[in-house]
């Protein structure tokens, strides 16, 4: 419930730009997935700790609503093969008075309320006043639901659960929530538990569902959890109350092994949601619950797999996003992943994308033999062609002949991004430059745009090309000028710590050699190390130590010059006095250094530090370019991410004159 995979195109109409539930929970928690990672999930999107796999056990996908909305219901419909079109309505104000004039008559009870609120927090606040009058507490969020809270010694459940049906006869038409929610808690004042008891009085679906014709065919349904409220038993022929995620996989795996004291399950589908991810952890940002719920399916995934029967057919998906790193405690408008195990014979090596509807169009086919007659396309008929990510075996990208890893994007994405770009901007400059955090407005104000060419385009617009989501780094392509001369300026890359692999970090600088440019020039925002360094120095790099990829004995691997290799020597006579040459540490981030951590760079020789450059420099002496890497210093000892833009945007005149000495040095005989 609530593991999206990232925002959809539309995000920006429901506030949710940047939300990446699963991505985003793997850069801030030590995620170990070893199991889920065997199936795909790593295929999906980038994640950390969690990498690709050459040939996962389960088809890997994302799948997309074609619904209004992002919560729970509509999600749960969908994939039932019931497709929204309009939104539920909300209650950012409250509700109005011809909703809840009614709903006091009839309950013969004010009401206390009346907004949208965290759940904890408004029983906190107005428990007490409950207690005193025994009126209802009233809320709502940025869903579309109506939540009734009441203490369980003032309002006993069964009259709570009377009331729920209530305000569900009221809330019809114009006023049809998606949910009416009882809340029950307990406890005294200052120290209020909700219980177990929370139960979901949905709207009626208004349309079909692959529910109701399992139930045509005479396929048994056994729902878990709050499956069956969420389709008023639609379809269900046995529905079993479940209070946690522990409960729930604990029950799935005795249905699936013929043990279980409360209902057999030996043909059929199961259908169950794992609530917890949502309602324990999502809504209140707890990000160490949701990782630490993560591991705990990723620990019992052997045992489910061990108990399927030939045949059987194992579906993981979600119903939208929760992401509980962002400033929202609500849902959030993603992708949702896909992991149908076994995976299918025909299956290419690809991503599938496809739609919600898929997976209930699949459940169908697989259990009737019929084909789907409502939305989605049944995996048992559809080869999937469609690809998001590829992926594939790329030997070596760490450049030392060490290992072979399974990587996203191969040559033949870097050769149609190439196509790309000479079809949109015509023939390649020279030079290119990849600008880092914050620099990328700073040195687009120095040059201007290149005449006759399209000003700029989008990274997400250029095929496989990857776009991250970190702050200051724009994820545009842009032709400008520099002193008459055509350069092409990358403002922004992506980061390992976001989840990407080493393909595609290298991805941007292998398609700037495919499309001919034959020189690059890498910058970075970066920390001092050295003594002497101060925020507005620029440091030419001619070694890197590489902690992003230690060598088996856990030192840094070092990238060094070798003929004009990283640096061209040239540069060296007449630095400017704000630029000088040192050594560089790559750390994997995203966190700053400790005061220990900078002692132990320093006693190893390095200037500076950031989170960026090795992969892109193995990429750019791989495929033959000229290249410089420049280190801007942004900051001393730890800070946050606001301080280094602010900083690179203080000091852009110096990185521009750091690279006005490259391009000198490059032009000199």
């Amino acid at each position: 419930d609530g593991v999206g995979v990232g925002e959809l195109p539309d995000a920006a109409l429901y506030g949710d730009v940047g939300s990446d539930t699963l991505g985003n929970v793997s850069r801030l928690a030590e995620l170990r997935l070893p199991n889920l990672g065997r199936l795909g999930l790593g295929n999906i999107v980038p994640l950390r700790n969690v990498p690709p796999v050459a040939t996962p056990t389960a088809l890997p996908g994302r799948l997309a609503p074609k619904s209004a909305g992002k919560d729970t219901t509509v999600g749960h419909w969908e994939h039932m093969g019931l497709v929204t079109a309009e939104p539920f309505p909300t209650y950012p104000n409250g509700f109005p008075p011809e909703v809840l004039v009614p709903f006091a008559e009839q309950i013969g009870h004010g009401v206390l309320g009346n907004r949208p609120a965290s759940g904890t927090a408004i029983i906190d606040e107005l428990g007490e006043q409950h207690i005193q009058t025994g009126d209802p507490i009233v809320y709502t969020s940025a869903d579309s639901v109506f939540q009734i809270a009441t203490h369980v010694e003032v309002v006993p459940l069964e009259q709570l659960y009377a009331w729920c049906e209530v305000a569900r006869s009221l809330l019809q038409g114009p006023h049809g929530v998606a949910r009416v929610i009882a809340r029950p808690f307990t406890g005294r004042p200052g120290s209020f538990t909700r219980t177990k008891d929370r139960r979901d009085f949905s709207l009626a679906p208004p349309g079909l569902l692959y529910l109701d014709l399992l139930r045509e065919h005479g396929v048994p349904v056994v729902a878990l959890g709050k499956i069956s409220e969420i389709f008023l038993g639609r379809g269900v022929t046995t529905k079993l109350k479940i209070a946690s995620n522990a409960e729930n996989l604990d029950l799935l795996l005795d249905l699936l092994n013929g043990r279980s004291s409360r209902g057999e399950f030996s043909e059929g589908f199961l259908f169950t949601n794992l609530v917890d991810f949502d309602m324990a952890w999502g809504h209140r940002n707890d990000v160490d619950g949701f990782a630490a719920g993560l591991e705990a399916v990723d620990r019992a995934m052997p045992d489910i797999l061990a108990a399927l029967q030939p045949g059987d057919r194992l579906i993981v998906s979600a119903d939208h996003g929760v992401d509980p790193t962002t400033t929202s405690t609500d849902h959030s408008r993603e992708y949702v992943p896909l992991l149908l195990y076994p995976r299918p014979a025909n299956a290419p090596d690809k991503v599938y994308e496809g739609d919600f509807s898929d997976t209930g169009a699949t459940v169908f086919s697989a259990l009737t033999g019929r084909e789907a007659s409502l939305a989605g396309r049944s995996l048992e008929r559809l080869e999937p062609s469609r690809g998001w990510r590829r992926y594939t075996a790329l030997l070596d990208p760490i450049g030392d002949g060490s290992e072979a890893l399974p990587v996203r994007l191969g040559p033949a994405d870097v050769a149609e991004a190439a196509h790309f770009l000479a079809d949109f901007l015509g023939t390649a400059p020279e030079v290119a430059i990849v600008l880092g955090s914050g620099l990328a407005d700073g040195v687009r104000l120095l040059a201007g745009p290149a005449e006759g060419y399209l000003p700029s385009v989008s990274y997400d617009a250029i095929p496989h090309w990857p776009v991250g989501s970190v702050m200051g780094h724009p994820q545009v392509l842009e032709i400008a000028d520099w002193e008459g001369s055509r350069i092409a300026l990358l403002e922004g890359r992506v980061h390992a710590y976001e989840g990407f692999d080493a393909s595609e970090l290298q991805f941007a600088v292998r398609a700037m050699a495919a499309w001919g440019v034959k020189k690059v020039i890498l910058t970075c925002a970066a920390g001092a190390v050295a003594a002497g360094l101060r925020p507005g120095s620029v440091v030419l790099v001619d070694e890197v130590l590489d902690f992003q990829n230690p060598r088996a004995d856990g030192e840094p691997r070092r990238l060094t010059a070798t003929g004009d290799g990283v640096i061209s020597v040239a540069v060296h006579a007449g630095l400017p006095s704000f630029l000088q040459v040192g050594f560089h540490a790559a750390v994997p981030g995203p966190q700053y250094e400790t005061p220990t951590e900078l002692s132990v760079l320093s006693a190893l020789g390095a200037s500076c530090v950031s989170m960026s450059l090795p992969a892109e420099i193995r990429a750019a002496q791989e495929e033959g370019l000229d290249v410089a890497a420049l280190s801007l210093v942004t900051n001393a000892g730890s800070t946050d991410h606001h301080e280094v833009l602010d900083a690179a945007s203080s000091y852009r005149d110096n990185i521009a004159m750091a690279i006005a000495s490259v391009l000198a040095s490059w032009e000199s005989p």
